[in-house]
C-alpha cells in the first residue's frame, strides 16, 4: 500500500524562478516533489536535490503529450498517487514591443509554441494526469497567470503572444473547473507579479520588481489554505487582491 500521509506534486517550469522557488519550498514542507525541467544549462534543481532527495529533477516538455505520458508512469510507479498538479511553465521569450503594424512584427510560429505550452498544455497535463489526481487526497490544482491575461484590464497593444496566451489559459482553466470542481477538485489561478529573471548561477537580474522567493511563499500558502469559497473561480495576485478576467 502507498503511504498517502506524504504529500505528492508535481511542478512543471522549475528550472528557475517561480517554480524553482515553489518546489524547493514543498520539498521543505515534506512533499515529494517531481520538478519539471527543460533548461540544460540550468542545474539548479541538481543542487536542490542534494539537500532535498524528496525533490526530483524530471525532464519534461510540456507541449508534447509524450513527456507527459512518461511522467505520469514515473509518478505511478514510485508513488501510486497525486495531490497536487502546478501548471506553471511557460514561454515568455520574444520582442515584448512587437504588434501589428509596428516596427518589431509579430512572430505567428512563436505564437504557436506558446499556446501549446501556455494555454494547452494546462488541460493536457489534466488529462493525461488524471488517474493519479483522482488517487490523491487533495486534488488541487494550481496555475500560473498574469495580470496581462485579464481582457477587462487589457490596454497594452504590444506583447499580444503572451497576453493572448494566458487570457486562454484563463479560460481553460474556467473550463477544467466547472467540470472537476464537482468531483472534489480546488483550484488556484495566480497571478505571480513581474518576477526578477534567476540567472544560471541563481543571481536575480535587474529587471523586475518581485524576487521568485517572495512570490513562491504566497504561492505555497494558496496551495495550503483552504478557501471558504472554493466553488468560485479567482484569480488571485500576490497581494490577496482578487482581479478580473
Amino acid at each position: 500500500m502507498y503511504n498517502q500521509a506524504k504529500k505528492c506534486a508535481l511542478v512543471t517550469g522549475a528550472d528557475r524562478g517561480l517554480g524553482l522557488s515553489l518546489a524547493r519550498d514543498l520539498a521543505k514542507a515534506g512533499w515529494q516533489v517531481y520538478a519539471g525541467r527543460i533548461l540544460s544549462e540550468y542545474t539548479l534543481l541538481d543542487d536542490l536535490h542534494k539537500d532535498y532527495l524528496n525533490l526530483i529533477p524530471v525532464w519534461l516538455d510540456v507541449s508534447k503529450p509524450a513527456d507527459i505520458c512518461l511522467i505520469r508512469d514515473r509518478i505511478a510507479q514510485d508513488v501510486g498517487y497525486l495531490d497536487l498538479l502546478v501548471s506553471n511553465a511557460a514561454l515568455m521569450g520574444g520582442n515584448g514591443a512587437a504588434e501589428l503594424g509596428g516596427v518589431n512584427p509579430i512572430d505567428f510560429d512563436a505564437m504557436e509554441l506558446s499556446f501549446r505550452i501556455n494555454s494547452l498544455a494546462a488541460p493536457l497535463l489534466v488529462d493525461i494526469l488524471f488517474p493519479l489526481l483522482e488517487k490523491g487526497n487533495m486534488k488541487r490544482l494550481f496555475f500560473t497567470s498574469s495580470e496581462i491575461s485579464s481582457i477587462k484590464l487589457m490596454h497594452r497593444t504590444g506583447d499580444m503572444r503572451y497576453a493572448m496566451t494566458k487570457a486562454a489559459l484563463n479560460l481553460g482553466v474556467r473550463m477544467l473547473h466547472n467540470s472537476l470542481r464537482p468531483l472534489g477538485y480546488t483550484f488556484r489561478l495566480y497571478q505571480p507579479g513581474w518576477m526578477k529573471r534567476v540567472q544560471p548561477d541563481g543571481t536575480r537580474s535587474e529587471s523586475g520588481n518581485v524576487d521568485p522567493d517572495d512570490s513562491a511563499r504566497v504561492a505555497l500558502s494558496l496551495i495550503l489554505e483552504e478557501r471558504p469559497d472554493e466553488d468560485r473561480l479567482i484569480l488571485i495576485d500576490r497581494f490577496g487582491h482578487e482581479l478580473a478576467f
